[in-house]
């Protein structure tokens, strides 16, 4: 006989919003949880995957006609060099085929009988998957298009898009000043509309002369001001300067401890060898920190299908890394190619195969020598032809013959 406790027990929920990417929003779980703080950090100089990622979530923000608050220097161009929707569909969010695998559509590749029913190898999720319970639906944007000046003039005019510019020739800390006028944004803004802060180039110097505890102390401030006005959300990306790891000593965890959710774009660009071994990707994606506002587990891993920690997706983590096509970011898991890495598949002995028995030859064999007395046998002459004899029994000299001999 067994027994069961009865409880009453009541999970909340914190709404989701999109940013913009299917697949980042399947990383995070979802999308960004309201009241939650996510910190892009790329550190190599000669991209800014990092910046490409917040205008995403600027332009998932516009086209769900949710509220925008801009914080920076220079905002209106920065905004107005966003990605905006395909022209021939105002919200498109059926499923695309990338632009490098339209080509191959018509193309018949020859495979064994048993593998034709199988699905096809995926390496990313579709746009058509949702995980969480998220406030909007993401949309699929393109990044040939821009935001028409009249979107954002309509938004400007509804109080939907705000820009807050900083000034740091002042005596006080820029951190400071927008900590407060964020503050006012949030207590005057409608609570039933999310609000969506976008910060980015934070530590630039256009923010003054900032230090590393400075950024420490702002991004702290900024959970704790997300915490009390639960229907905004921030998404926050580094200056290159600060975005390394070699900053502070254990400056990613520590970036993790302020922050709700801290994740790394790596490029390719400062590591050939990594661009060669994975031609595909653009990048590794590195996870620091995951969003978990009301639970001590992130939801992502409970819902990511991508990390491998999903239902049906086994035990573990995939790693994870980027690729930037002509129209679209895209989060993938890493993987080699076919034959880990050969282009085609090989039929004949590859040419470094002819050397292998000289070198074999050329080694030292050492093996075990066994004497062996064959029965009712003279020893050994040189014969001159071979002659076939009958088949002879051998015995093992030992102590107990009646076991070995045979």
């Amino acid at each position: 006989m067994s027994f069961k406790r009865k409880t009453t027990r009541q999970t909340t929920t914190t709404p989701l919003v999109s940013t913009g990417i299917h697949s980042l929003d399947d990383i995070l779980g979802g999308g960004i949880p309201l009241s939650c703080s996510l910190v892009l950090t790329a550190p190599d100089p000669h991209s800014e995957y990092d910046q490409l990622v917040l205008k995403y979530f600027l332009a998932q923000g516009l086209a769900s006609n949710q509220r925008i608050c801009v914080v920076g220097s220079d905002t209106e161009n920065w905004t107005a060099q966003c990605m905006w929707l395909p022209p021939n569909s105002a919200r498109q969010i059926a499923d695309t085929v990338d632009e490098d695998t339209e080509t191959q559509s018509d193309e018949k590749i020859k495979i064994a009988w048993r593998y034709e029913q199988m699905k096809p190898f995926q390496t990313t999720v579709g746009t058509s998957s949702s995980t969480g319970a998220t406030a909007d639906p993401c949309c699929t944007f393109d990044l040939t298009t821009r935001i028409p000046p009249s979107v954002i003039a309509d938004a400007v005019k509804a109080q939907d898009l705000l820009f807050l510019s900083i000034d740091g020739s002042k005596d006080n800390l820029s951190t400071t000043s927008v900590l407060k006028r964020l503050e006012e944004v949030l207590a005057n803004g409608k609570t039933q509309t999310p609000l969506r802060v976008c910060i980015p180039d934070l530590g630039s110097p256009s923010w003054g002369d900032l230090k590393a505890h400075n950024l420490l102390h702002f991004l702290h401030c900024l959970r704790a001001l997300l915490r009390r006005y639960p229907h905004a959300c921030a998404c926050v990306s580094l200056a290159t300067e600060w975005s390394a790891d070699h900053v502070a000593t254990g400056w990613y965890q520590k970036l993790g401890w302020m922050s709700d959710g801290a994740i790394t774009l790596d490029a390719f660009s400062g590591n050939p060898a990594l661009a060669a071994a994975f031609p595909g990707l653009h990048g590794l994606l590195r996870i620091h920190t995951l969003p978990a506002p009301t639970t001590l587990v992130p939801a992502s891993d409970r819902f990511s299908t991508l990390r491998g920690t999903g239902t049906g997706a086994g035990s573990g983590e995939n790693n994870l890394g980027f690729k930037c096509t002509r129209k679209r970011l895209v989060f993938e898991t890493v993987h080699l190619d076919v034959e880990g890495g050969v282009g085609e598949r090989r039929t004949t002995a590859p040419p470094s195969a002819v050397d292998v028995q000289p070198s074999i030859a050329s080694k030292k064999i050492v093996a075990a020598v066994v004497e062996v007395e064959l029965e009712g046998t003279p020893s050994p002459e040189p014969v001159a032809a071979p002659v076939k004899k009958s088949r002879k029994r051998v015995g093992f000299q030992s102590d107990r013959p009646e076991v070995y001999d045979f």
